[in-house]
């Protein structure tokens, strides 16, 4: 997993994966993965498949 850069972008291929608004975060990919042990959640990038980190938590309840 890549942590995503600050402007929300793919690391590995630029592709924009993450936009921040004052009232919304939108992950631009439908796919996510999340790490149980952690709540950490990935989405997969729709051009290089490869999995950037997104400022989102999983919280179980």
């Amino acid at each position: 997993m890549v942590p995503a850069t600050e402007e929300g972008r793919c690391p590995v291929c630029r592709t924009k994966v993450v936009a921040r608004s004052e009232e919304d975060v939108i992950i631009r990919n439908a796919i996510l993965r999340v790490e149980s042990a952690t709540g950490r959640v990935a989405a997969k990038c729709a051009r290089c498949k490869s999995w950037v980190e997104v400022p989102l938590r999983y919280v179980a309840e």
